[in-house]
């Protein structure tokens, strides 16, 4: 059998397929969920960008010279989102630093990205978490000092959406700054992302964080917050400073929120399809709104491998840890495509019984 090399290089960009040493191989991993910067249309409206204001902008958003679609893109956002406004940034780590700078205590919860980690939760388990953030508001209670919280809204790693209906029952003024990184784009009806889920009352507010480079497919990120903590925003020297992120794909972006709609759609569809071909196979770990299928620790990886498709497969957030095996899932896959996959799936469960 073929041996599989421990960083696997690919030859060109990932789509539904990918090509390694000159192989094509069925890509079912990393995190283009949409199929964005695959779809032949986007990148389409990507030279138009091009053409009309280059591939960057070489200014600061400070300039006495500026692109008005910048200000476009954070209206759409701050709509889609349902905020007051949002202020984009570099990269989505960026953003997630900027959201929580400048906060003596920031309550993460267990396994928060380290944008928006402060101090490691001492407790593991998010709902034994969560159970201690309302006891905690309880002991603050009258202190006159708001809670501030920060979560991601997804775990890819366990295919988990974050449910923040604890925070309706806080006895305490908080802020609560959300990751939506692996959400946005992906949650909701529409695909706006976790926002329409979150409690809402007079006491909590949010700040919602994320990039923009996961299902959305372009590069940066961005908060979404009150026009307040945007004005404050946009006097940082990581907004003043900073390259603005492309502009011919925040054009991209713009003009084609259609195709987001479709491959939304597309998604949804496939993600139900291949729920129904591995309904009966043991220990798969997975959410019905999220692409990304945990797969039992025994399973081997190389029974893919040898069949001609790549699943993700690598340790993490410990690199010496154990690999952590999962199937993402795309828009651009086919129902055959995940035949596909589902027979070899089959052959692995095969070659490593799961109980």
């Amino acid at each position: 059998m073929e041996s599989i090399e421990a960083n696997l290089y690919l030859d060109g960009k990932p789509g539904r397929t990918a090509v390694v040493n000159g192989k094509e191989y069925l890509f079912f991993t990393g995190y283009h969920y949409l199929g964005i910067n695959s779809d032949p249309e986007f990148m389409n409206l990507v030279a138009e960008g091009m053409d009309k204001y280059g591939w960057l902008y070489p200014s600061s958003r400070i300039s006495n010279t500026r692109l008005d679609l910048y200000e476009a893109c954070e209206a759409l956002l701050a709509k889609l989102t349902g905020t007051e406004d949002t202020v984009l940034f570099s990269s989505g780590f960026a953003a997630g630093r900027v959201a929580i700078a400048g906060h003596l205590t920031v309550y993460n919860s267990p396994n928060s990205h380290p944008a928006i980690l402060q101090q490691k939760a001492i407790i593991r388990d998010m709902e034994e978490w969560q159970q201690w953030v309302l006891r905690e508001g309880r002991r603050q209670a009258g202190v006159g000092i708001p809670m501030v919280l920060a979560s991601d809204s997804v775990n890819p790693l366990t295919s988990t959406v974050i449910n923040f209906s604890f925070l309706a029952h806080l006895s305490q003024p908080a802020l609560a700054i959300v990751d939506d990184s692996h959400g946005i784009g992906l949650l909701g009806e529409n695909g706006f992302g976790t926002s329409a889920t979150l409690p809402r009352y007079n006491q909590l507010n949010y700040i919602l964080t994320y990039s923009l480079s996961k299902a959305l497919g372009i590069g940066g990120g961005a908060i979404s917050c009150t026009k307040e903590q945007a004005a404050a925003l946009r006097n940082l020297p990581e907004y003043t400073g900073a390259t603005p992120i492309s502009p011919a794909q925040v054009y991209a972006f713009l003009k084609g929120q259609h195709i987001y709609t479709r491959q939304h759609e597309k998604l949804k569809t496939n993600i139900a399809y291949f729920e129904m071909l591995v309904q009966d196979l043991p220990g798969i770990q997975h959410h019905p709104d999220l692409p990304v299928f945990i797969l039992p620790s025994a399973i081997k990886e190389e029974v893919f491998y040898n069949s001609g498709i790549l699943i993700s497969s690598f340790p993490y957030p410990n690199p010496a840890g154990v690999r952590l095996k999962r199937i993402v899932l795309n828009a651009l896959h086919t129902f055959n495509d995940l035949d596909v996959l589902a027979r070899v799936l089959r052959k692995a469960y095969q070659q490593q019984p799961i109980n």
